[in-house]
């Protein structure tokens, strides 16, 4: 077990090594892993980092797999404008009362692309574009915090040719969260891509949570983008979400950035060790026109704590 000193000097390093990592992007190449990895979070915004749990935890904060403790998976989809999809698989599992490991697949893709020559002729050939992060996952309890670490690899597909697939490191995650005051506050920091060829990133969050069997949570995130682009390099999340008798529950949500306002929802049931979720993301509220958007729909269903 870590002494108080100990702990210490573990955060400090943490920090130390998230700070040596994170390097500028021009370009986000894999922008569907801020897209949820459950319903649940998606009805609160994505204000997720001091309040992630079971496998759902190896994308959004790693030290969330500290409050795993038995087996628990979860499996999500999303069906997208512009016939994109988006899925979400993945599984947790305690090792022992400190520590826990989890792997889960994100996979976004694009169908019936036409074939365009270089002077616009449709040479009427189809494709897809088809990408999956393969991640990772390991969490520790300490006596006061959690930390928590994920490793990611990216797999692109995109053309005709067989061939035409490509594979990379999409970084490495380091997350921490805490808990003051008999769990009622809660506060966690993940920091996303750190290292790889994707966009890396920093997730601050905060949550309030009171009650027991009829809990309400009420959740906080800012977050930033070290790209080069200035859209949407900071964004701010908050969450509400209400739990009845631990079975019901309600959610809601807003995220806004610098050019955009989107509006989320949702509601969950859960009986036993079993749960289902449902979302709805609005059209975003933006300054332009993006013809063709339109309600985006998230359901998920789980198994464990």
């Amino acid at each position: 077990m870590f002494h108080k000193k100990n702990q210490q000097t573990v955060v400090w390093l943490f920090l130390l090594v998230t700070s040596v990592c994170i390097a500028v992007a021009d370009v986000d190449s894999t922008p569907y892993l801020r897209l949820g990895t459950g319903a649940r979070s998606v009805g609160m915004a994505g204000a997720f980092t001091a309040i992630a749990d079971g496998a759902s935890a190896t994308v959004l904060n790693p030290a969330g797999l500290t409050g795993v403790r038995d087996l628990t998976f979860t499996l999500a989809t999303q069906q997208l404008s512009f016939d994109r999809t988006h899925s979400f698989i993945g599984v947790a599992k305690n090792i022992n009362s400190q520590s826990m490991v989890g792997f889960s697949l994100t996979s976004f893709g694009v169908d019936g692309i036409p074939e365009i020559s270089s002077s616009g002729e449709d040479l009427g050939n189809s494709f897809s574009y088809g990408s999956g992060a393969y991640t990772l996952s390991y969490g520790h309890a300490l006596e006061q915090v959690s930390l928590g670490a994920s490793a990611r690899i990216i797999s692109d597909k995109f053309g005709l040719d067989s061939d035409s697939r490509s594979t990379g490191l999409g970084g490495l995650d380091l997350g921490l969260v805490g808990k003051l005051y008999s769990n009622t506050f809660l506060y966690g920091l993940a920091f996303r891509n750190l290292g790889g060829e994707t966009t890396p990133s920093l997730d601050l969050g905060a949550a309030f949570r009171y009650g027991g069997k009829n809990a309400v949570t009420i959740a906080l995130d800012l977050s930033n983008e070290f790209s080069a682009l200035e859209e949407q390099a900071t964004s701010v999340k908050i969450g509400v979400e209400y739990v009845l008798a631990n079975m019901f529950a309600v959610r809601a949500g807003s995220q806004r950035t610098s050019d955009r306002t989107s509006l989320y929802g949702g509601f969950g049931v859960s009986v036993s060790d079993f749960g289902i979720n449902y979302a709805i993301k609005l059209v975003d509220n933006t300054d332009y026109d993006v013809v063709g958007d339109k309600n985006t729909h998230y359901i998920s269903l789980s198994y464990g704590n």
